[in-house]
Formats: C-alpha cells, structure tokens, sequence
C-alpha cells in the first residue's frame, strides 16, 4: 500500500457505501515567539548617575524589562544575559557592581532549574518590598517564594472514591470501639454478661454460640455499657467484640 503525504491536496476517499471522506492533514507551521515588550520603566536617578557606565546601564535596562508593577521579576540570569548576547558571567558581574550602587536588590534566592534570584529594581530608596506589595495589593505581583504552598496530597486523597470511603468507614469502626466518645459515669461500669446480652438485644443482635463467647471475654476484661452498645450499632457486631476483646486484653497486660 503507498504512503499518503500529509501536504497532498486531495482528500483519502473510503469505499462509497460509507459516504465520508478524511481530509489530508494541513500543514502546521511553527511562528516566531513575539517579544511584546514595547518600553521599560527605568530608575530616573539612575540617568543622571555618573557612577554608571555604559554597560551596567544596559543591563539595569534589561532587568527592568522583565519586572512586573511592582518592580520585581525572578527570571534568570542566563536568559537576559541572552538577551544582551553577552555572557552570564559578564552579565552576573556587571550586576554585583549595580547591587552595590542600590539600584538592584536580591529579595529571594533562585530555585534551580525553575526560577532565577527574585530581584526587586530599587526606584524608592525608602520603601521595602512589603511596602510596594502592599500598596500594589496584586496577587500576581507575589515572588514565588512568598506565595502559600501548594497542598501536598496523600496516598488516601489519590484512592478511588469507593474504596476512600470503605476505608473511612473501617477507621471510624474501629475508633468508635477503641475510645467512646464522651460515656456517661453509669455506662463505664463493669457489664455482667446478661446485662451485655441484654443490651445487645436492644439493638436486634442475634447472640448466637459464636458471640456469646467472644461476649463472655470482653465482660471478664471488663467491657463497660458504653462498648457494648457501641459493638451493638456496628454492621458486624461479631467482628465489632472481637476488636474490642483485642484492645482490652492489649490494654490489660
């Protein structure tokens, strides 16, 4: 079978009897990415700075380029020494120079491979970041490492739903039993095994042979009325004695 090109003008035809046809896939070009920066906000100090040369003053522009409102930005430094076409390394340099002149300030440090340093390009002497954060009040202007992070999430948040809640409901089985909540002083007494009978038959336990044993262990090691209505209200009251019996016994030795 020949290969169809993707640039053929002519649509693939099926047979007849289905009545469609797929047409030839177009071509899909790749545009430039557009630099939609058209001005930049630069320090008016810094114009009439002697201290300033030539080159630190086109990097104190490039750095500006990139701050939102706020005059912060945390790109890196490799990307706007790219656009200067200079080195990093020159770049870095002729930065240290405008940080020891208070045009540039480092308000946060770099995480790598996902942002650069923060730095906040410094158009006010006398105000700090929180300052121009505050009065600005835009969430967007927020550095990285100042925004709340993001919720870490469990393993029990990633289980499927049905089995999340079988799961609850097993932990709030077995937490029930393990600590009632809140017993009055007249249901933590010592229960005889025809009061637990009969307090099971209040919940339409069935005590079969198998219960009444498991039953008899959980009164000797003193089971209160409280834990035995508890196991009464559970789907298996069976189940429910014997996770009691358990923790009693564990808490007895």
């Amino acid at each position: 079978m020949g290969q169809v090109k993707s640039g053929d003008a002519a649509a693939l035809q099926l047979p007849a009897s289905k009545g469609l046809a797929i047409p030839a896939a177009p071509d899909i070009q790749l545009l430039p990415q557009q630099d939609k920066r058209k001005f930049i906000v630069v320090p008016y100090r810094a114009a009439s700075d002697r201290r300033i040369t030539p080159a630190q003053m086109r990097v104190l522009q490039i750095v500006c380029s990139y701050c939102n409102k706020a005059g912060i930005t945390w790109a890196s430094q490799a990307r706007m020494a790219q656009d200067l076409g200079i080195k990093r390394q020159t770049f870095s340099n002729t930065l240290k120079n405008l940080k020891k002149l208070g045009y540039v300030r480092v308000e946060g440090r770099a995480k790598k491979a996902m942002r650069g340093d923060t730095l906040r390009v410094v158009y006010d002497p006398t105000q700090t970041m929180d300052d121009i954060l505050t009065s600005i009040n835009d969430p967007e202007c927020v550095p990285p490492e100042r925004r709340p992070e993001r919720p870490t999430y469990t393993e029990e948040d990633l289980m499927p739903a049905k089995k999340k809640q079988l799961q609850q409901k097993h932990n709030i089985n077995h937490a029930s039993i393990e600590t009632p909540i809140d017993p009055e002083p007249a249901q933590t007494a010592r229960l005889t095994l025809d009061e637990a009978i009969r307090v099971l038959g209040s919940y339409a336990v069935n005590v079969n042979e198998s219960l009444l044993r498991w039953l008899e262990m959980a009164c000797e090691l003193g089971a209160s009325r409280s834990m035995i209505e508890t196991c009464g209200r559970e789907a298996d009251p069976v189940g429910a004695v014997k996770v009691l019996v358990t923790r009693l016994d564990r808490a007895c030795r």
